[in-house]
């Protein structure tokens, strides 16, 4: 379900897992494909492939959130968001990038806010925002 390899700093949880507790690692979080998260995950840089649900906070400077996933609350510097992600706020430093198709309740970026293609976003708010597509 979940291996650690400590020399390279890296968790890697294996698709289809289901993790009820919270999940924090010093290192970069690595997540298959339809994983279930229902608590918090926190750590140094967060992966999400495809199908994912997360139900607490995702908590990192870094996190890419896989096509077709699910999220709740996200505060990170940086925030890819891939093809049809549905969530309810992204909270970002530095940069948001949000691809096609994505249903996002409200995102806040103290920097630049990038919409590639078309996308439903209930509150912008951003330094600058790009949208084209």
């Amino acid at each position: 379900m979940i291996s650690v390899d400590k020399i390279s700093k890296r968790l890697v949880v294996k698709r289809n897992s289901v993790i009820t507790k919270n999940l924090r690692f010093d290192g970069k979080i690595v997540a298959g494909m339809n994983c279930s998260f229902l608590g918090n995950i926190e750590g140094y840089e967060v992966y999400l492939a495809k199908g994912c649900i997360i139900g607490g906070v995702i908590k990192s400077t870094r996190v890419v959130v896989g096509a077709n996933s699910e999220f709740n609350e996200i505060y990170a510097s940086n925030v890819l968001l891939q093809k049809k992600c549905r969530g309810k706020t992204v909270y970002a430093k530095d940069v948001v990038r949000v691809m096609d198709g994505c249903k996002i309740d409200e995102i806040v970026s103290e920097g630049l806010l990038l919409i590639e293609g078309s996308s439903k976003i209930g509150k912008m708010v951003a330094k600058k925002i790009l949208a084209y597509g």
